[in-house]
């Protein structure tokens, strides 16, 4: 039951990173790098403090951003025919 809220509660912080990529249009892609690795440690620590083993969160945080990234390029993709 863990695994699954720490994934959840990863899939919001994602979430949250898309939405503030979305009003970061107009910045430079490395600060939207250092934006992704603030987010990426965020999720980790969060998912470290709810799991409590570095390898389960490694693998839940890498999963989590997976499943995002899949996500995000299948709604895209929708949008796009719509």
């Amino acid at each position: 039951m863990k695994v699954y809220i720490a994934f959840l509660v990863q899939l919001v912080l994602w979430s949250v990173f898309y939405i503030a990529e979305w009003f970061s249009t107009k910045d430079h892609v490395e600060y939207k790098w250092i934006m992704f690795a603030l987010f990426f440690y965020l999720s980790f620590l969060v998912a470290g403090k709810i799991v409590q083993s570095r390898k389960l969160t490694l693998f839940i945080t890498s999963s989590s951003l997976c499943c995002f990234f899949a996500f995000k390029v299948l709604f895209e993709g929708v949008l796009q025919l719509i």
